[in-house]
């Protein structure tokens, strides 16, 4: 194809170009000739008998007239050898030496080229067909037969019969979209009588190329399109089948449960007619057991009876006879041993209501089961995945993390109103193991079948169209999780069905008090679970802060006679909604209403300077702990003093406790921070509820290798969290009591703790679901910081 580049020496002002593109014709009987047609038999090459072959000397020849020409030429070879055979025929060992060389000569056959003439040795395995095709050649037919088509070639007509330009080949702008006569129409050019034709937004370069070339391209084009459209049509067709298959499969699955579970059904009404047939033949054989042995009775006495009588002729006097008459009578007026009557009856009954039971079946068996479908379109669900602060999502480890929604839509684009779709999670990762790569690529040509979710992923079925997905995975590192419905894929993100994360170890707080007046010195916190209200003790400012769980301002609580002097080191809530709260300059436990109001206030003489409190809500105790790490246990009801733990362990380290250095766990074990520790090692002391010692926890941390005390304690169900210092931060342990061992760290790389004090857990439910079976809880930590005088909000698990 040669391009050819003109300018328009027009009048024009605008400096448009035309571009014409001129094509080279072959004749289709000229290029059959010259290219695809053997130069020995000039038929023209074919894929079987005329299949083209390649030689040595570059020379095309086809199959079959190779085959004629090496036959040909061994027959002459042979021929040869037989002549000259004939005058030596009576030398024995010449004739063996001449089949030997005829042997060789058949092993090394050869002919000449018919063009070049040079010698072609032919292959000893296969002969002629072993030679290699003509690549070339083949690739030519393959285009003539895809590509070969008669071309009508259009020729201008807008000149009439007698136009000089009848036969003109008209020409078509791919830029303008026009089809035109370049003897009639100046194309982009105003010319005088001549017609004008322009594009839309002319262009700076116009491509102009024959009508011809034009339909050929296009129906190329078209074709491409249409061969695309069949390959879409014909994928569809295949999941149309797929979806055909697993239709069948599904309706034998139904059948098969519904004929065990009617089976089962009938098994039991079996079970139970047999039961009811052993108790009538139970019943009968009993009666016929009694009846047949006063039937032996009878038989006897009959016995009896005929014996005594049948030698009468025998006797020859009156008096004996009538004694036997005398004893007859005595028989039959005296009674028999309950012989004359049957000593049981025949009547046996089966009591069955029936009205009863049947309705009873009738309405169960009307209830049991019902057949479920679904009209949702898993190319239509919606799968809105969790924010992200970049490309990857990032989710803490061991946090119960919800990481997106799914949404079932019907075929019509409607949403789904109703649950109960099978919904299929598979988790892949982390993906820097090369296993879990391959896994992963051989799972995105998979079809997927199974209703299942693997460990640490949850779906959640809302039964209203929705579905949560959460996550709880324990090892760090690159997870992608794949969605499907129905065995279909979904497409998120313009990935289908893949959710890209990652799982890390730093837990950053899902957010800070920022809103609300500054608070000076938040010393202590507790939380109240009913109202969701979080009291924090402002010790800087005499008063008592009310926030909600997420954090946001409600009120203060102000006037507060007890916290006068800046001097509030501790606070608790009591079962009866009350606050309790400590003062170490005064050395008084006060309690007080949730308005400020002083309730009661007491003191004890071996409370030393006290620094917080912890309450039992299951016994109603007040725990204080003062200054010398001793714990003292009080009635809250009447302020009495109950018990005094003596913590031996501490040894006067009391500096290393900013905050609540005591918990309470989940049996009202108390739980103390013991002053024992070595290189990574920390204890932890557990008291009864009596203030009795029954064991400690020692905690081993791997990575940091310090000998500092937690300061700070708090728990949550099984849960015990303690702040320590790392480096020049804090971080916060979560520590299982039942095993006794370091689940987790709480740490963040972007938002460090300076000095926390008051620390409180609690647990929420998260998703509103109809089956208890699927309520999920997370934990909440909340934490007070008194050097940056700010409190934050952690999920920990």
């Amino acid at each position: 194809m040669v391009t050819v580049n003109s300018n328009n020496n027009s009048s024009s002002s605008t400096s448009n170009s035309t571009q014409l593109v001129e094509t080279v014709s072959i004749d289709y009987d000229d290029f059959n000739d010259a290219f695809l047609t053997c130069a020995t038999c000039l038929c023209v090459y074919d894929g079987v008998e005329r299949a083209p072959k390649l030689l040595p000397c570059s020379h095309t020849v086809c199959v079959h007239c190779l085959t004629r020409i090496a036959a040909a030429a061994n027959n002459r070879r042979t021929t040869q050898d037989l002549n000259n055979g004939r005058g030596s025929s009576s030398n024995t060992i010449q004739s063996q030496q001449q089949q030997e060389s005829q042997t060789a000569q058949q092993q090394r056959q050869t002919f000449r080229c018919p063009i070049c003439r040079e010698l072609i040795v032919v292959p000893q395995n296969g002969g002629v067909t072993a030679l290699p095709p003509s690549f070339l050649v083949n690739q030519l037919l393959d285009l003539i037969s895809t590509h070969r088509r008669r071309t009508l070639i259009p020729t201008c007509c807008g000149g009439g019969v007698l136009s000089s330009h009848i036969n003109q080949e008209l020409l078509y702008c791919e830029t303008c979209d026009q089809v035109f006569c370049s003897v009639c129409t100046k194309h982009e050019t105003a010319v005088a009588g001549g017609t004008l034709i322009s594009s839309k937004s002319p262009p700076l370069v116009h491509t102009i190329i024959p009508v011809s070339v034009a339909m050929k391209r296009t129906s190329e084009i078209m074709l491409y399109k249409a061969n695309e459209c069949v390959s879409k049509l014909n994928y569809s067709r295949d999941g149309v089948c797929a979806e055909l298959e697993r239709l069948d499969t599904a309706r034998n699955e139904c059948l098969s449960t519904l004929d065990d579970t009617f089976n089962d059904l009938m098994n039991i009404i079996e079970v139970r007619k047999q039961q009811l047939q052993q108790q009538i033949h139970k019943a009968c054989d009993a009666k016929n057991k009694i009846l047949s042995q006063q039937l032996s009775a009878i038989d006897i006495e009959k016995t009896k009876v005929m014996d005594e009588c049948g030698n009468v002729n025998q006797l020859l006097d009156v008096q004996s006879i009538n004694q036997r008459i005398q004893i007859l009578n005595d028989r039959l007026q005296k009674p028999t041993g309950g012989i004359e009557e049957p000593r049981e009856n025949a009547f046996i009954a089966l009591d069955l209501d029936l009205t009863a039971i049947k309705n009873v079946v009738n309405n169960t068996i009307g209830q049991m089961g019902c057949v479920r479908t679904t009209t949702t379109c898993p190319g239509n669900c919606i799968l809105n995945v969790a924010e992200s602060n970049g490309d990857n999502l990032l989710i803490p480890r061991l946090v119960n993390t919800q990481v997106a929604t799914l949404t079932a839509v019907d075929y019509d684009g409607n949403r789904r109103n109703l649950g109960g779709d099978p919904v299929t999670i598979k988790l892949i990762g982390p993906l820097d193991d090369p296993q879990q790569e391959m896994a992963l690529n051989n799972l995105l040509h998979q079809h997927q079948d199974n209703n299942t979710s693997d460990n640490g992923v949850r779906i959640i079925d809302h039964k209203n169209g929705q579905y949560t997905i959460r996550l709880h995975l324990s090892n760090c590192g690159r997870y992608k999780l794949l969605v499907y419905v129905l065995g279909r894929p979904v497409a998120c993100n313009g990935n289908t069905g893949h959710i890209d994360f990652s799982i890390i170890k730093s837990i950053d707080p899902i957010c800070q008090y920022s809103r609300g007046p500054p608070m000076q010195q938040p010393v202590a916190i507790a939380v109240d679970h009913h109202s969701a209200k979080v009291y924090v003790l402002d010790t800087g400012n005499c008063r008592i802060r009310v926030l909600d769980t997420n954090l946001n301002y409600i009120c203060d609580v102000q006037n507060i006679e007890a916290m006068r002097g800046r001097s509030s080191t501790g606070i608790g809530l009591l079962s009866d909604d009350t606050l309790v709260t400590v003062n170490w300059r005064t050395n008084t436990v006060t309690q007080m209403t949730l308005d400020g109001e002083t309730v009661k206030s007491w003191t004890h003489s071996s409370m030393i300077e006290p620094m917080c409190v912890v309450v039992d809500r299951i016994y109603d105790h007040v725990l204080i702990g003062d200054s010398s790490c001793n714990i003292h246990a009080f009635k809250a009801a009447t302020g009495q003093h109950l018990f005094t733990i003596n913590n031996k362990k501490s040894n006067g380290k009391s500096a290393e406790c900013v905050g609540t250095f005591m918990a309470i766990g989940p049996h009202s074990q108390i739980i103390v921070i013991s002053g024992i520790t070595t290189t990574g090692c920390r204890c932890l002391d557990i008291y009864s509820c009596k203030g009795t010692y029954e064991r400690s926890i020692t905690v081993m941390t791997t990575t940091d290798k310090s000998s500092h005390l937690y300061s700070s304690l708090t728990t949550c169900n099984n849960f015990i969290l303690a702040t320590r210092r790392h480096y020049n931060s804090y971080v916060i342990d979560l520590i299982d009591m039942e095993t006794e061992k370091l689940v987790n760290t709480i740490d963040s790389n972007g938002c460090k703790l300076r000095r926390p004090a008051g620390m409180v857990a609690f647990s929420e439910l998260q998703d509103s679901v109809i089956d208890d079976s699927q309520q999920c809880s997370s934990y909440y930590l909340l934490v007070t910081d008194v050097a940056a005088d700010n409190i934050k909000k952690y999920r920990f698990f």
